[in-house]
């Protein structure tokens, strides 16, 4: 199953020229072919550990439409760039504004609110930097940090108490429309701010001029409760009615089939992970040893009523030494169009769940991070597991790893800069034997 996932990423992917890869690839009309964060955020990090010409052609296809997404900053009052929920060729927003549902026309709000697209785009141009070593401060790449950044800065709001705020936005959990200081859309225009500034800094930007990014960062709320180890996934989230998805239905479901418009949006349910989508994307800007309280609490809230969301709960729930629930998640991921769980393959396959099954596989269960030139492994394998064998590329490498109890082994065609977890990296040249599974 996992090779088929494979096998269909490589068809719907490839390094010529541009790469768009939409929702649903090209084997069927569901989203009209059009381009979302399912792109960015679950397809090119698949594709940077096997093909990274696909996702240099992934990031191609923004760059070419960088001077769409500024213009419609501009049209919205803003400054830097707003790139689009759902894109296509001229890289203008092509969000429907309603769909039917019954015998009922309900308003789609995602092309008005869904606004951390922007730092989704951000946030793999610095991932595709990181697994390529390629120096993002380029000046073909940098933009797409440097100007999602000046978007942030115009977008967020200060508060008299030296708070900074984003209203109006629906996060990756689309049950809660309209909401404000979204957990996930704060955070990732944090990391966007920073990150921007960094970049902007290596190409020679006055550290004046980029100061205030920094300090806006800093004020910019995040939700987290140090007392319980929550992070709030938008403020007044915790006083909405407590649901469990388990009160209503087995997940995974849609949940928004079962309840009202009204009852749903009242209600503690999400559609996906969105506070814990921060701790698979930057898990350097929340709280060390965050994720394990998050996961229990998020988890049985959770309908998994979109394909993104059982493929990245699987590598969350194999990062925090859970492999046995991960290897369940998974299994609903890998059925999702082979078996058509939701009776919506015919639309089209789902390419953000295929991206997301090889992270869960990589980035999860064999715990491989790239950082600062250094490639980390925490690895977490099921008992129903015996090893795990896996072959990627990183930073102009092909890499094997055979995990087992007895050792987890790397094999490098050249030089690499390795390390377990907790550990001082050291230099792997050929096949080293890295300690056995469980350093404890």
């Amino acid at each position: 199953a996992v090779r088929y996932a494979l096998f269909q990423l490589w068809c719907n992917a490839n390094g010529h020229g541009e790469l768009a890869v939409g929702a649903r690839g090209l084997s069927g009309t569901g989203y009209r072919g059009h381009v979302f964060w399912d792109a960015d955020v679950f397809v090119l990090p698949a594709m940077v550990s096997i093909d990274p010409t696909a996702a240099r052609a992934m990031l191609r296809y923004r760059l070419r439409r960088l001077a769409a997404a500024e213009a419609w900053a501009r049209a919205g009052g803003y400054s830097g760039a707003r790139f689009p929920w759902e894109s296509a060729s001229t890289g203008a927003d092509v969000t429907p504004v309603s769909s039917g549902l019954g015998a009922h026309e309900v308003p789609i709000l995602t092309g008005q609110l869904e606004e951390h697209i922007s730092a989704d785009v951000a946030w793999a141009t610095m991932h595709y930097a990181q697994w390529t070593g390629v120096n993002v401060a380029t000046r073909t790449l940098q933009p797409l940090l440097v100007e999602t950044a000046r978007y942030w800065t115009s977008r967020c709001l200060r508060a008299d108490d030296g708070t900074a705020h984003i209203d109006g936005v629906i996060g990756p959990d689309e049950y809660h429309e309209r909401v404000d200081d979204n957990a996930y859309t704060n955070v990732m225009a944090r990391w966007n701010l920073r990150a921007g500034a960094q970049v902007a800094e290596s190409s020679g930007a006055d550290p004046s001029v980029t100061r205030p990014w920094r300090e806006l960062a800093d004020q910019l709320v995040d939700g987290y409760d140090p007392t319980t180890g929550l992070y709030e996934q938008f403020a007044g989230y915790f006083d909405l009615e407590d649901l469990r998805i388990t009160d209503l239905a087995q997940p995974p479901v849609a949940a928004d089939v079962i309840l009202d418009r009204q009852r749903l949006a009242g209600s503690q349910l999400i559609k996906q992970p969105d506070v814990l989508m921060l701790h698979h994307l930057v898990p350097t800007e929340v709280v060390n040893g965050s994720l394990g309280r998050n996961l229990d609490f998020y988890g049985p809230r959770t309908a998994h009523g979109s394909s993104l969301s059982p493929a990245i709960s699987a590598s969350l729930l194999a990062r925090a030494g859970r492999p046995d629930d991960a290897l369940r998640m998974l299994g609903h991921a890998l059925a999702m169009d082979l078996e058509d769980r939701g009776e919506m393959t015919a639309g089209g396959l789902h390419m953000a769940n295929f991206g997301g099954t090889w992270q869960a596989i990589v980035g999860g269960f064999a715990g491989v991070s790239v950082h600062a030139g250094i490639l980390t492994i925490d690895p977490h394998i099921p008992s129903a597991w015996g090893s795990l064998d896996v072959s990627f590329r990183c930073r102009g490498r092909k890499v094997r790893l055979a995990i087992s109890p007895r050792a987890v082994e790397i094999s490098v065609d050249g030089t690499l800069s390795v390390g377990r977890a907790g550990e001082s990296p050291r230099s792997v040249t050929g096949t080293m034997n890295l300690g056995r599974l469980d350093l404890a």
